[in-house]
Protein backbone atom coordinates (compact mmCIF):
# COMPACT_ATOMS: atom_id res chain seq x y z
CA UNK A 1 0.00 0.00 0.00
CA UNK A 2 1.48 3.35 -1.02
CA UNK A 3 1.47 6.41 1.25
CA UNK A 4 -1.04 8.11 -1.13
CA UNK A 5 -3.63 5.43 -0.35
CA UNK A 6 -3.32 5.67 3.44
CA UNK A 7 -6.25 7.36 5.19
CA UNK A 8 -5.36 10.83 6.42
CA UNK A 9 -6.13 9.96 10.05
CA UNK A 10 -3.89 6.87 9.95
CA UNK A 11 -1.11 8.86 8.32
CA UNK A 12 -1.33 11.53 11.04
CA UNK A 13 -1.20 8.91 13.80
CA UNK A 14 1.87 7.29 12.25
CA UNK A 15 3.64 10.61 11.80
CA UNK A 16 2.89 11.67 15.38
CA UNK A 17 4.44 8.44 16.65
CA UNK A 18 7.73 8.88 14.79
CA UNK A 19 10.71 9.90 16.91
CA UNK A 20 14.36 10.25 15.89
CA UNK A 21 16.52 7.35 17.04
CA UNK A 22 20.26 6.99 17.36
CA UNK A 23 21.71 4.35 15.01
CA UNK A 24 22.87 1.23 16.84
CA UNK A 25 26.68 0.89 16.77
CA UNK A 26 28.02 -2.31 15.22
CA UNK A 27 28.45 -5.33 17.46
CA UNK A 28 32.25 -5.05 17.58
CA UNK A 29 32.07 -1.50 18.94
CA UNK A 30 29.57 -2.49 21.61
CA UNK A 31 31.76 -5.49 22.45
CA UNK A 32 34.60 -3.07 23.20
CA UNK A 33 32.50 -1.70 26.08
CA UNK A 34 32.19 -5.22 27.52
CA UNK A 35 35.91 -5.76 26.95
CA UNK A 36 36.75 -2.58 28.85
CA UNK A 37 34.69 -3.69 31.86
CA UNK A 38 36.19 -7.20 31.77
CA UNK A 39 39.76 -5.92 31.53
CA UNK A 40 39.17 -3.39 34.31
CA UNK A 41 37.75 -6.08 36.60
CA UNK A 42 40.67 -8.40 35.81
CA UNK A 43 43.21 -5.62 36.43
CA UNK A 44 41.69 -4.78 39.82
CA UNK A 45 41.72 -8.40 40.93
CA UNK A 46 45.32 -9.14 39.94
CA UNK A 47 46.61 -5.80 41.24
CA UNK A 48 44.93 -5.42 44.62
CA UNK A 49 44.27 -9.02 45.66
CA UNK A 50 46.58 -11.92 46.52
CA UNK A 51 47.68 -14.13 43.62
CA UNK A 52 48.23 -17.88 43.78
CA UNK A 53 51.38 -18.79 45.74
CA UNK A 54 52.91 -20.92 42.98
CA UNK A 55 52.48 -18.27 40.28
CA UNK A 56 56.24 -17.75 39.90
CA UNK A 57 56.72 -21.50 39.37
CA UNK A 58 54.41 -21.67 36.37
CA UNK A 59 55.40 -20.65 32.84
CA UNK A 60 54.20 -17.28 31.56
CA UNK A 61 52.05 -18.84 28.83
CA UNK A 62 50.15 -20.86 31.43
CA UNK A 63 49.50 -17.92 33.76
CA UNK A 64 49.17 -14.57 32.03
CA UNK A 65 48.89 -16.12 28.57
CA UNK A 66 45.96 -18.38 29.45
CA UNK A 67 44.29 -15.66 31.50
CA UNK A 68 44.38 -13.32 28.51
CA UNK A 69 43.07 -16.17 26.33
CA UNK A 70 40.10 -16.60 28.65
CA UNK A 71 39.45 -12.86 28.58
CA UNK A 72 39.57 -12.83 24.78
CA UNK A 73 37.19 -15.80 24.41
CA UNK A 74 34.84 -14.29 27.00
CA UNK A 75 34.69 -11.04 25.04
CA UNK A 76 34.18 -13.04 21.82
CA UNK A 77 31.14 -14.75 23.34
CA UNK A 78 29.80 -11.39 24.50
CA UNK A 79 30.32 -10.06 20.97
CA UNK A 80 28.28 -12.94 19.58
CA UNK A 81 25.55 -12.13 22.10
CA UNK A 82 25.52 -8.54 20.88
CA UNK A 83 25.33 -9.66 17.27
CA UNK A 84 22.56 -12.11 18.12
CA UNK A 85 20.65 -9.25 19.73
CA UNK A 86 20.17 -7.43 16.41
CA UNK A 87 17.11 -8.72 14.49
CA UNK A 88 18.20 -10.19 11.18
CA UNK A 89 21.89 -10.30 12.12
CA UNK A 90 21.89 -13.29 14.47
CA UNK A 91 24.15 -16.30 14.19
CA UNK A 92 23.10 -19.86 13.46
CA UNK A 93 22.35 -22.37 16.19
CA UNK A 94 25.42 -24.34 15.18
CA UNK A 95 27.65 -21.31 15.68
CA UNK A 96 26.03 -20.62 19.06
CA UNK A 97 26.63 -24.19 20.25
CA UNK A 98 30.19 -24.16 18.92
CA UNK A 99 30.90 -20.87 20.69
CA UNK A 100 29.48 -22.10 24.00
CA UNK A 101 31.46 -25.32 23.62
CA UNK A 102 34.62 -23.35 22.90
CA UNK A 103 34.19 -21.24 26.01
CA UNK A 104 33.63 -24.29 28.20
CA UNK A 105 36.55 -26.15 26.61
CA UNK A 106 38.94 -23.25 27.14
CA UNK A 107 37.95 -22.97 30.79
CA UNK A 108 38.42 -26.70 31.37
CA UNK A 109 41.66 -27.06 29.43
CA UNK A 110 43.27 -24.08 31.14
CA UNK A 111 42.35 -25.47 34.54
CA UNK A 112 43.49 -29.01 33.76
CA UNK A 113 46.78 -27.82 32.25
CA UNK A 114 47.42 -25.76 35.38
CA UNK A 115 46.71 -28.80 37.58
CA UNK A 116 49.03 -31.03 35.56
CA UNK A 117 51.82 -28.48 35.77
CA UNK A 118 51.29 -27.29 39.32
CA UNK A 119 49.85 -30.26 41.18
CA UNK A 120 48.53 -28.10 44.00
CA UNK A 121 46.43 -30.19 46.44
CA UNK A 122 42.76 -29.59 47.08
CA UNK A 123 41.71 -27.53 50.07
CA UNK A 124 39.47 -30.35 51.26
CA UNK A 125 36.88 -27.93 52.63
CA UNK A 126 33.44 -27.09 51.31
CA UNK A 127 33.83 -23.50 52.41
CA UNK A 128 36.85 -22.95 50.17
CA UNK A 129 34.94 -24.13 47.11
CA UNK A 130 31.90 -22.02 47.93
CA UNK A 131 34.16 -19.01 48.40
CA UNK A 132 35.70 -19.56 44.95
CA UNK A 133 32.32 -19.85 43.24
CA UNK A 134 31.00 -16.80 45.08
CA UNK A 135 34.05 -14.82 43.98
CA UNK A 136 33.66 -15.96 40.36
CA UNK A 137 29.98 -15.02 40.28
CA UNK A 138 30.52 -11.66 42.00
CA UNK A 139 33.19 -10.66 39.48
CA UNK A 140 31.09 -11.87 36.55
CA UNK A 141 28.02 -9.83 37.55
CA UNK A 142 29.20 -6.35 36.41
CA UNK A 143 30.43 -7.77 33.09
CA UNK A 144 27.16 -9.65 32.68
CA UNK A 145 25.01 -6.60 33.50
CA UNK A 146 26.79 -4.43 30.94
CA UNK A 147 26.53 -7.15 28.29
CA UNK A 148 22.79 -7.69 28.89
CA UNK A 149 22.10 -3.95 28.93
CA UNK A 150 23.66 -3.70 25.48
CA UNK A 151 21.82 -6.83 24.32
CA UNK A 152 18.37 -5.63 25.34
CA UNK A 153 18.89 -2.21 23.81
CA UNK A 154 18.95 -3.97 20.43
CA UNK A 155 15.68 -5.94 20.93
CA UNK A 156 16.88 -9.53 20.35
CA UNK A 157 14.50 -12.04 18.81
CA UNK A 158 16.23 -14.93 20.61
CA UNK A 159 16.88 -13.28 23.96
CA UNK A 160 17.57 -16.58 25.81
CA UNK A 161 20.34 -17.42 23.33
CA UNK A 162 21.88 -13.97 23.64
CA UNK A 163 21.59 -14.18 27.43
CA UNK A 164 23.33 -17.56 27.57
CA UNK A 165 26.17 -16.27 25.39
CA UNK A 166 26.52 -13.16 27.52
CA UNK A 167 26.46 -15.12 30.77
CA UNK A 168 29.05 -17.62 29.58
CA UNK A 169 31.29 -14.84 28.29
CA UNK A 170 31.08 -12.93 31.57
CA UNK A 171 31.86 -16.05 33.61
CA UNK A 172 34.82 -16.94 31.40
CA UNK A 173 36.24 -13.44 31.75
CA UNK A 174 35.75 -13.72 35.52
CA UNK A 175 37.52 -17.08 35.58
CA UNK A 176 40.57 -15.44 34.02
CA UNK A 177 41.14 -13.66 37.33
CA UNK A 178 40.42 -16.83 39.31
CA UNK A 179 43.04 -18.63 37.23
CA UNK A 180 45.60 -16.13 38.54
CA UNK A 181 44.38 -16.20 42.14
CA UNK A 182 42.94 -19.60 43.09
CA UNK A 183 45.65 -21.93 44.50
CA UNK A 184 43.52 -25.08 44.11
CA UNK A 185 43.99 -26.74 40.74
CA UNK A 186 42.66 -30.27 41.28
CA UNK A 187 40.00 -31.42 38.79
CA UNK A 188 37.27 -31.85 41.40
CA UNK A 189 37.59 -28.25 42.57
CA UNK A 190 37.79 -27.06 38.97
CA UNK A 191 34.73 -28.95 37.77
CA UNK A 192 32.44 -28.37 40.74
CA UNK A 193 33.16 -24.75 41.62
CA UNK A 194 34.78 -22.94 38.70
CA UNK A 195 33.09 -24.76 35.81
CA UNK A 196 29.94 -24.72 37.93
CA UNK A 197 30.10 -20.93 38.03
CA UNK A 198 30.28 -20.81 34.23
CA UNK A 199 27.25 -23.08 33.91
CA UNK A 200 25.32 -21.04 36.49
CA UNK A 201 25.95 -17.80 34.59
CA UNK A 202 24.94 -19.41 31.29
CA UNK A 203 21.70 -20.66 32.88
CA UNK A 204 20.99 -17.28 34.50
CA UNK A 205 21.52 -15.55 31.16
CA UNK A 206 19.15 -17.97 29.45
CA UNK A 207 16.46 -17.50 32.12
CA UNK A 208 16.70 -13.70 32.07
CA UNK A 209 16.41 -13.76 28.28
CA UNK A 210 13.40 -16.08 28.50
CA UNK A 211 11.71 -13.82 31.05
CA UNK A 212 12.46 -10.73 28.95
CA UNK A 213 10.91 -12.37 25.90
CA UNK A 214 7.79 -13.28 27.86
CA UNK A 215 7.35 -9.75 29.16
CA UNK A 216 7.99 -8.17 25.78
CA UNK A 217 5.48 -10.29 23.87
CA UNK A 218 2.90 -9.89 26.62
CA UNK A 219 2.98 -6.14 26.04
CA UNK A 220 2.45 -6.48 22.30
CA UNK A 221 -1.25 -5.92 21.50
CA UNK A 222 -2.93 -8.82 19.75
Amino acid sequence: MSSQRLPDELRRRIESDLDPVRPLPPAWRRALVVAAVAVAAFAVMVTFFRLRPDLHQLPMWLTWGCALLQLAVGVLLAGLALRESVPGAGVSTGVVLAALGLGLAVQLLVGLATWMWSGQPAAGELGAGVKCMRSDLALAVPIFVVALWLVFRALPLRAPVAGALGGTGAALASDAASHMRCPMSDPQHLLVWHTGAVLVMAAVGWLIGWAWNRLRWRRVPS
